[in-house]
């Protein structure tokens, strides 16, 4: 049996659920993808994460932020998981031929990060919540299918 968020782990993080795009910051994150034709929006995304050096806690905006990142490139290579936002639909139909092989790597490393050292994972953690590791590994499992 899941057990619901806390009210104050929903409240300190601004998720109404454990989906990718359920919480403020990814809510607010993808309408960056409007002006966005060359995937700096997602790279930079995807970077704010990977490049966090390994002693240093990932903040949960920018866990948030890279987990929108990855499921849409999921979902432009075909491995749709998550209901997406319009905007994020828009941004595959104009730009998913520029999804190549690196930014899958990057998307999974930043995926990988979030879901073993990130204050995100921490807030899921103290929520006791079993929805959202499961989330996290389905989206891994997508960017890792060929």
């Amino acid at each position: 049996m899941l057990r619901p968020l806390t009210l104050a782990t929903v409240n300190s993080m601004g998720a109404w659920g454990a989906g990718v795009f359920e919480n403020d910051d990814a809510a607010d994150w993808v309408w960056e993808l409007e002006d966005d034709n060359d995937m700096s929006v997602l790279h930079e995304a995807l970077a704010d994460v990977v490049d966090v050096p390994l002693d240093e806690l990932v903040e949960a905006p920018e866990a948030c932020n890279a987990l929108a990142a990855a499921e849409i490139i999921a979902a432009a290579r075909g491995h749709r998981g998550a209901e997406l936002p319009g905007e994020a639909r828009a941004w595959i139909e104009r730009n998913a031929g520029l999804v190549d092989a690196r930014t899958v790597d990057l998307a999974t490393a930043a995926v990988e990060r979030v879901s073993v050292d990130s204050e995100l994972k921490d807030l899921w953690d103290e929520a006791e919540s079993d929805e959202w590791p499961r989330v996290v590994s389905d989206l891994l499992e997508r960017l890792r299918a060929r």
